[in-house]
């Protein structure tokens, strides 16, 4: 037996009062936090779920927690050590704990792990907190994708949905999501800022996802050869199987198409549909014996009938020179009239999900709409002010996220006319409608013209609102973790392909890095916050491509977990923006420059953050197509000119000819070729005159390795172009 003891008086008596109990469920109901108490059980996690071990015995579970680690006790427990502890009771984010100020831990040799709580997905509360339970037939929406860390996931069984979450420490890391019906264990915990709500389920490894039906989802069901009368469902399954998908506009389904029989390979294509609307189905693939198994039941859309424009604003500079078809449009102090303008279009109805609202420009064009007979619905974050509400006509009805979680109802959002084709739009970007961000901080908004698009975002805020109609249900409103994933990923708007994702729900941060991943020739980003390390290393990572550098401005660069430093150290071209106002964006764009490697720009109000991901309301937009891409890369040079990490060469007559980034240069030089072709070779001569590097230019980007040259300044001229610049190697 294994014991270590510290019991000091003194420090008991100063944590709070030691009072005796006879198991934990009396510690839970009993003792108020702040109380030191002595527990015994039977430990039911190991390290997959960090530093913190759950203790349970015959009555109730609870969390044990030492702190970083349990380096100051003879062991580390394991799954199956009986301990009993004594400590202070404590409370993080609504979950009960012993520690992290444990005074004893004593093990007591081997103990019986107890037998999970078999229970159903909606069933995790407070009574179970620290539980080992079980859920039987759980899938998961978001089956096929790779399990990241510090995320959470939904599943659903019997019509109940819930969440897991998985820390970076847990070995599902790096795991598929598993397509296949599973009985999944894991112990019931609880985060939430403001004590209610919030349960999830931890599972210990995959050990804890036992599967549950003789054949497996390989794939998930994917949407193709979209339409406006129908689309192509396709899926993978590890056993050959007859492969049927029901579907219906509602989740109650009612319709069947089939497809082939005996297949691994199934797909099915859906004919007959309505233009602009969201269908619900699911695929069904059954073994000659009889045994079957199910997907989840998903939305997708049909294309639409609305004209597809797709609208790109800025209220920042913009660098016209880099434009290919289109100049960006640069709004400046103009913003706030355009997204008005657009306010004033709406024919039927408006459905506004805002974070913060002070403009006085939107007041009156709101006023102005309501005063018209558009019926006006508006969700907002109860943390903040939003003083322009109140000059609002009463005829708006507006319902607030109030549970302090995050920054809330994070989103940006107005929908206009969804029921319409011919007006139905959706407004989205990252700018807030108040005038600071309206007119001063760097923003940019969005507009699609487009009906499927405009229901989809209508069903996320029927979510958020609690109900279809003008009257918000409060008691059957979800926000944040409570929301499920009820809205199709996939549209085809103007010809070019869309997708649509909501956080925490809908696995966002998975959506990004797979475009950070995807990069073949290019990668910008301009951020607000970036603090996700997954989403970094995803970055570094493709920096160490020699085809791909990385080039980025964050404003937020010393918050807890700022990537900015990881991305420096992993030589990524990434800048402070510390000129005024603030970089407000959460946009990155790849591959602008490539037709051929799908241009593409990631777009909304999710910040690179855990409290997007997780916990906030957000959107976020992925669009592949060339023409925005490019208008996104006109800002973005933009706010590398300001920043003084690009260098224009060659004044003419016909405008710049030439940028050169990054200034300075570290290991690789850009130069990017904006009209005609060079004439010439890069020169890079040091400060006595001296050639120290020739290399040839191409039309587009050329890039130039200057690994091997000392740090220093250098002057670089290109081809015939006229003038020189300074380089700058680091």
């Amino acid at each position: 037996m294994k014991v270590r003891l510290f019991l000091a008086a003194a420090a008991l008596t100063a944590a709070g009062p030691v009072l005796s109990q006879d198991n934990i469920l009396d510690a839970r109901n009993n003792f108020d936090v702040g109380d030191v108490v002595t527990v015994t059980g039977v430990v039911t996690s190991d390290g997959n779920l960090g530093s913190v071990r759950y203790l349970q015995d015959a009555t109730a579970g609870i969390a044990l927690y030492p702190g970083a680690d349990w380096s100051e006790w003879d062991a580390e427990p394991g799954i199956g050590d009986s301990l009993t502890v004594t400590g202070e009771i404590t409370e993080y984010n609504g979950l009960l704990e012993v520690g992290p100020n444990l005074s004893a831990v004593v093990f007591n040799g081997m103990g019986m792990v107890p037998e999970a709580q078999i229970i159903g997905a909606a069933d995790m509360e407070e009574g179970l907190e620290g539980q080992l339970v079980r859920v039987n037939g759980v899938t998961f929406p978001l089956a096929g994708l790779e399990i990241t860390g510090n995320n959470t996931y939904d599943f659903t069984a019997d019509g109940e949905t819930g969440i897991i979450y998985v820390r970076t420490s847990n070995s599902l890391v790096g795991e598929t999501l598993t397509g296949c019906a599973v009985d999944l264990i894991g112990i019931v915990s609880q985060f939430s800022f403001d004590g209610t709500g919030g349960y999830q389920l931890l599972p210990r490894g995959p050990m804890d996802l036992i599967p549950a039906a003789g054949i497996c989802y390989t794939s998930p069901v994917v949407q193709s050869n979209m339409g406006s009368n129908g689309f192509t469902l396709s899926w993978t399954t590890d056993l050959p199987s007859d492969g049927v998908i029901e579907y219906g506009l509602t989740e109650a389904l009612g319709m069947t198409a089939t497809g082939a029989s005996g297949t691994s390979d199934h797909s099915v294509d859906l004919t007959g549909l309505e233009a602009g609307q969201i269908y619900y189905a699911r695929a069904i693939s059954s073994l000659p014996d009889g045994e079957s198994a199910a997907s989840p039941i998903r939305p997708y859309a049909t294309v639409s009938t609305s004209s597809g424009d797709i609208h790109v604003y800025f209220n920042g500079p913009v660098n016209t020179a880099v434009a290919t078809e289109e100049e960006a449009l640069s709004l400046g102090t103009d913003m706030n009239d355009t997204v008005a303008a657009w306010i004033l279009s709406a024919q039927h109805t408006l459905d506004v999900a805002a974070y913060n609202f002070n403009d006085q420009t939107l007041e009156d064009a709101f006023e102005t709409a309501a005063n018209n007979g558009i019926q006006i619905r508006w969700i907002y974050e109860g943390q903040n002010a939003n003083v322009g509400l109140n000059n609002l006509p009463g005829s708006i009805v507006t319902h607030p996220r109030t549970d302090g979680q995050g920054s809330g109802m994070h989103n940006k959002f107005i929908v206009a006319d969804a029921e319409y084709p011919e007006s139905a739009f959706v407004l989205t970007g990252s700018t807030n409608l108040t005038t600071g961000n309206l007119v001063q901080d760097l923003n940019n908004a969005i507009v699609f013209e487009d009906q499927s698009l405009a229901r989809a975002y209508t069903i996320e805020f029927n979510e958020m609102w609690g109900s279809d109609g003008m009257t918000p249900d409060a008691a059957n409103a979800r926000f944040g973790p409570d929301k499920t994933w009820n809205t199709p990923v996939d549209f085809l708007i103007g010809g070019s392909p869309v997708e649509l994702y909501f956080s925490p729900s809908d696995g966002t941060t998975n959506a990004i890095r797979e475009e950070i991943e995807a990069a073949d020739s290019e990668f910008e980003f301009a951020l607000l916050a970036f603090t996700r390390d997954d989403l970094g290393d995803a970055i570094a990572t493709l920096g160490q491509s020699f085809f791909v550098n990385p080039i980025g401005a964050i404003e937020q660069v010393n918050t807890t977990g700022s990537e900015y430093e990881n991305l420096l150290s992993n030589g990524v071209q990434v800048y402070h923006h510390d000129i005024s106002n603030d970089l407000h964006h959460k946009y990155a764009i790849v591959d602008h420059a490539s037709l051929s490697d799908d241009p593409t720009v990631i777009t909304g109000s999710h910040n690179w953050s855990s409290s997007a991901e997780n916990v906030n309301d957000e959107n976020t937009v992925i669009v592949h197509d060339a023409r925005v891409a490019n208008l996104y890369h006109q800002e973005f040079q933009a706010i590398l000119i300001a920043l003084g990490a690009i260098s224009s060469v060659g004044e003419s007559g016909e405008g710049t000819q030439c940028l050169v980034y990054p200034n300075p240069a570290r290991g690789m030089l850009n130069v990017e070729w904006l009209e005609g072709k060079p004439d010439g070779p890069l020169v890079l001569r040091d400060l006595s005159g001296r050639v120290v590097l020739t290399a040839p230019l191409h039309p587009g980007t050329s890039r130039i390795s200057t690994t091997g040259l000392a740090s220093g300044v250098y002057m670089a001229t290109f081809g015939s172009a006229s003038g020189a610049t300074r380089i700058a190697i680091q």
